[in-house]
This record gives C-alpha cells, structure tokens and sequence, in this order.
C-alpha cells in the first residue's frame, strides 16, 4: 500500500505529511540498527561471559549517556537546527556500528570493546532523541500530532520485529551469524542517514546564550518541576523504565535458565515477541481520538505494564512466554508513547528538545543503572524473582497514583491534564 493509501487509514494519519513520512522511516531504520546491535552485543557478552553481569555492564554503558549527555543534546536542539542534529548523530552511529562489526569479523572483539562501544553509540543516541522528538510537532498539525507522535513510539518499538525478524534466522550460525547480524545493523543505519537527509524542516527552539550551559539547563527543569501535571508524567516514566522496561540485561538469562534453551534464536525470538506486540498496541492506540479513551489507555496500560513481566516470569515455556512477551511488549510501548504525547503537548516549542532531553534522561538514565542492578541480580536469584518484584511494584504505583493523585484521576477519567 503507498503511503498515500496508508494515510487513508486513521491509525496512519500523520504519514501523509511527506517531511514526518521521511522522518518515520528514519527513525524505523535507525532503531532497527539500534536493536539488531543490541541483540548481537548482548549475545556476544553473555556467551563468552557465561552470566549476566556482563550484559548489565554493556547495557549501562549504553544507556548511562541519556543521564550524562541527554540534557546536553537537548540543549544543541534548541540552539541549532535540529535536522542537522539528527544527521551527524545518525552518521556518528554508524561509524559505531561499524567499529564494532569490523572488530568482530577480524576476531579481536573483547568485552571491553563492546562496553566502549555500546558507551560511544549511546553518546549519539542520547544527542540524537532530544532533536528528533522535538522536530515531530514541527511536521504536522496538531490536530494530527498524537498520532505522530504514536507512529514515531511505534517505529522505535516495532524495529524490534522487523529488525529481529530478520536477523533470528543469522543467529543460529554462531559467531558467522552474529557478524552478519552486525553487518545487518550497518545497513539499516545507512538506510536511516538516507532518509533523514530527505527531510527539509527547518525547527530550533530559543536559548539565550549569555546565560550559559548550566543555567539553560536549569530553566527546563524549573519549567517542568513548577508544572505539576508535567512532572508527574516525568515521574511516571521514571518508575516505569526503572521497574517494568530495564529487561534486557536478564533475558538472556531467562531464555538460558527458565526455558531451558541454548539456542539465541530463542533470545530472539523473545525480542521479537516484545517488538511485535508493540506493533499491535500502538496500532490499536493509533486509531483512538477521544480525550477519555486515551485517560483510560494510560491506566490500563500502566497497569498491564507491572502485570505482564509476572506473568512472563511464571510463563514455563517458549509458546507461553512467547505470549506474554508481546503483551508486555503491547503495554509498555503503549504506556510510553501516551506518556511521550502529553509530555509533547504541554512542553512550549522554545524549550522542547531540552524537555524532550530531560524525560529521555528520567528514562534512559534510570535504565542504565536498573538493568547493570538487574543483570548481577538474575545471577544471584535467577531472572523470575526479578521480574515478578519489579513488574509487582509498578502496579503498586499505578494504583497508588489512580486512588490518590488528583491529577492523575483526572487524567485517568478525562484525558485531560489539570491546569498548571
């Protein structure tokens, strides 16, 4: 179907804006290379490691960046032109990728050089997501913009299948199938700088100089934390990506342990399940257009999000767990792109790339030092009891927040944020 037909379809809207088209498969083609490196890397670590704990040191060094270097990405997306942000990070990225393919094939990759590497690739992406987020509101009107902002959560989450769905079958080749999965993971980078090279939005936000890096920073914090309903979904996708989405470290573990398989196919296909049930929930959330409808996505989906890793956790086997991934997968991606649309919709257009900075620092930060906790806990206590604790936690919260927030309920209800 052309994108044109796509558009005819309310789950699609946005895609008949020709700038947001390009940026969408940019950012498809970007976290499918993402997510491809993500599994070769996790998989290369956990072999010659034999535990966790080393795949909870790359994935903190990955995301440890959106802690570090997030707010100052936010900032170059106010200063400059934020297209231009997203092509150098882009090209950054893949020279990352390709460092680390290159090492691979010649047989001299260590496990240091994945920590560095994975450390280098999350210093582009946490510049890069601030500018990218901020460039969306920028493409489309508004009466179109939640459903961009829908179809962009999707494309992050839903590379996981389609990336995942092509390299299961090259894993099964061990260290040939990790190389090609790898050489996988250049090429779809290339595809991204492509695409966002066709894109001709011209956005930046304000900054005034005189007042330096710091004190920037500083004027979107205040700005967020002296608006409540802001800071509360801030503080959402805190314990959210603490608790219920700081996974990766462990699912080796959990493929391993508790399904008894060897086989990193099974790894995968795990994965895939979680970008495949992401597809579906963003589908399903793409379509709504009620205020209250959405209130009401939010709740059920937070909820879900603690109650699906529980249910993973006591899966057994490969088909249950097969299952329960992609509800995980549907709940979670669903559950962060509603967080990320009213995030979007309050943050002004002078500040948004370093709001957008900050709420991937609340995110991404707090997952980096979860999932390197997470990853030394599954080798003490094996992955299950993990899972069912954090996944228990979050529900607590969610609920906690619906009886006793009164913004929250609002919001719940109606769809509608209170009045800052």
């Amino acid at each position: 179907m052309s994108p044109n037909g796509l558009s005819s379809l309310p789950q699609f809207a946005a895609l008949r804006h020709r700038e947001f088209r390009f940026t969408w498969l940019a950012s498809m083609a970007s976290s499918a290379a993402m997510w491809t490196t993500i599994v070769a890397s996790s998989w290369i670590v956990f072999e010659r490691s034999s535990g966790s704990g080393w795949v909870g040191i790359v994935t903190f060094a990955a995301m440890i960046p959106f802690l570090f270097v997030a707010p100052i990405g936010g900032l170059l997306g106010d200063m400059f032109d934020r297209r231009r942000v997203v092509i150098i990070s882009f090209l950054f990225n893949w020279a990352v990728i390709v460092a680390l393919a290159a090492i691979s094939i010649t047989g001299a990759l260590q496990l240091w050089h994945v920590a560095v590497l994975a450390l280098v690739g999350g210093i582009a992406r946490s510049i890069q997501e601030p500018s990218l987020s901020a460039l969306i509101p920028n493409q489309v009107p508004k009466e179109d913009l939640l459903n961009a902002l829908i179809l962009q959560g999707a494309s992050r989450h839903g590379a996981r299948f389609f990336g995942l769905i092509v390299a299961a079958p090259l894993l099964t080749f061990d260290q040939l199938g990790v190389n090609a999965v790898l050489v996988l993971s250049v090429t779809f980078q290339v595809l991204a700088v492509v695409a966002i090279a066709g894109v001709r939005t011209a956005s930046s936000g304000e900054t005034q100089p005189e007042h330096g890096i710091v004190r920037s920073l500083v004027d979107s914090l205040v700005f967020i934390y002296s608006h409540q309903p802001l800071a509360l979904f801030v503080l959402m996708v805190t314990f959210h990506c603490a608790l219920v989405m700081s996974f990766e470290s462990i699912m080796p573990s959990f493929s391993r342990d508790s399904l008894g398989d060897d086989d990193p196919s099974i790894f995968n296909l795990l994965m895939m399940g979680f970008g495949a049930g992401s597809l579906v929930g963003m589908a399903m959330l793409a379509g709504v257009r009620s205020e209250r409808r959405k209130g009401q996505f939010l709740l059920y989906t937070g909820v879900a999000s603690g109650i699906t890793p529980i249910l993973l956790a006591v899966s057994g086997s490969i088909p249950i767990a097969l299952i329960f991934a992609a509800t995980m997968g549907a709940s979670q991606a669903t559950f962060m792109a509603l967080t990320n649309t009213y995030v979007q919709v309050m943050a002004p257009d002078r500040l948004r790339a370093r709001i957008s900075s900050l709420y991937v620092l609340h995110a991404g930060g707090i997952m980096a030092f979860a999932n390197l906790g997470y990853g030394f806990m599954a080798d003490i206590f094996t992955a299950p009891p993990v899972l069912i604790t954090t996944g228990a936690l979050f529900v607590v919260i969610v609920v906690s927040l619906a009886v006793g927030q009164p913004i929250m309920r609002n919001v719940y209800r109606t769809g509608q944020t209170a009045p800052a």
